[in-house]
């Protein structure tokens, strides 16, 4: 994925022009293009304090920065909007040609940095159905960075995402490597048929087995040299990434 810098707009935003934040995208999804990734997410990930939804100006911002990558460098294309902005990722997937979304809290409520996120899969899907397009709808269910006010299974989680809020698969994300593949396995033997994929906290050494349990894996820190989120995605980590992903898929 490419973690975005703060974009005009966010209180984090630093001055930086907006054709530089662009630049900072297509050259990430270059790099993951070479390195032999399948997909890019775009991610408004700096934009701080994050926030349930976004304004106009931040939709704006991501759907050009989208559409740039995606006529760029040819992959597919996913819109992931910080924190929770479902139907505005849909809209900008649908006005771009991204073939997925991203949805943090489609179904069910949790705490987090931003109060209380509820879930908007009646909005998200609403969005789809009227946009002409139909990108699909990925769902955390666990993730690190809120906690369910619900203390509802894993089987559950997903039965909520899948079942009633009509999300095409869902995601899991552990605090560290060992959760995220223990969440990923126990998913895997509840819901055999479910498409599930690992949001986080995988690397290179982890990649492989990540790949024999879930049907993708997102893949952000991992990708850089430094720790955290910001700079840009490093091609030799990227392919020591993809390398060993290839062994599971020949495996």
């Amino acid at each position: 994925m490419t973690h975005l810098p703060p974009m005009p707009g966010s209180p984090a935003w630093d001055g930086t022009p907006f054709a530089e934040i662009v630049a900072h995208g297509v050259n990430d999804a270059r790099v993951l293009k070479e390195a032999g990734f399948d997909a890019v997410l775009v991610q408004n990930s700096l934009d701080r304090p994050t926030r349930p939804t976004v304004d106009a100006l931040t939709i704006a911002f991501l759907t050009t920065v989208a559409e740039r990558v995606r006529a760029d460098v040819g992959l597919a294309t996913g819109i992931n909007i910080v924190k929770n902005d479902g139907p505005a990722a849909v809209a900008i997937a649908a006005a771009t040609g991204a073939r997925f979304v991203r949805v943090k809290h489609l179904t069910g409520s949790s705490y987090s940095a931003e109060g209380v996120l509820s879930g908007n899969a009646f909005e998200t899907m609403s969005v789809r159905a009227r946009s002409g397009a139909r990108p699909e709808v990925l769902a955390d269910i666990v993730e690190p960075t809120s906690r369910c006010s619900d203390p509802a299974t894993l089987v559950e989680l997903a039965v909520d995402a899948l079942d009633f809020g009509m999300a095409d698969g869902v995601i899991v994300t552990g605090h560290d490597t060992a959760e995220t593949l223990e969440l990923a396995q126990s998913l895997r033997g509840s819901k055999p048929s479910a498409r599930i994929v690992i949001g986080g906290r995988i690397d290179a050494d982890s990649v492989e087995r990540a790949l024999r349990l879930a049907d993708a894996v997102i893949i952000g820190s991992a990708l850089k040299t430094t720790p955290g989120i910001k700079g840009a995605v490093d091609l030799e980590a990227a392919r020591r990434i993809v390398d060993n992903a290839r062994r599971a898929q020949d495996g």
